[in-house]
């Protein structure tokens, strides 16, 4: 399987209603949306189909989200798919950490929905702008 430009996003975050507010807002940008509350679950999705985003909460009940993201960037079927670390812990260095992993993106809860969105659509293959050349260039 290889990532699809028209794939759902995977959101992965085990606080319903977080999970809820982040699949709402990328609806509301037109964008199919999967949910998995646990790293556990993003796995099984992950055996199914492989988005272009994964948005990753780092605190799982199964396990430190980062530790999955650095197994995806590493697993050839899933290198490519862009990982929005999302927390509400703060620590300290953790958004380097996430950058050195492979990680595209980084926000903190509470979420900017503007600023999220925005992210998120800038990483989906089929949003991306294409490049033009420049007349009389």
């Amino acid at each position: 399987m290889e990532v699809s430009p028209h794939g759902p996003v995977l959101v992965v975050d085990d606080h319903p209603i977080n999970r809820l507010l982040l699949e709402h807002v990328l609806e509301l940008e037109q964008l199919e949306v999967l949910g998995a509350g646990s790293i556990a679950e993003a796995e099984r999705v992950l055996e199914e189909t492989v988005p272009p985003v994964i948005v990753l909460d780092l605190q799982l009940p199964d396990g430190y989200g980062l530790d999955l993201a650095r197994r995806l960037k590493a697993d050839p079927h899933t290198s490519a798919c862009a990982i929005v670390a999302c927390t509400a812990a703060r620590i300290p260095d953790e958004e380097h950490l996430a950058r050195a992993i492979g990680c595209e993106g980084y926000v903190t809860k509470p979420i900017d929905t503007c600023g999220f969105a925005r992210l998120v659509c800038s990483l989906m293959p089929s949003r991306r702008p294409v490049s033009r050349p420049v007349a009389g260039r």
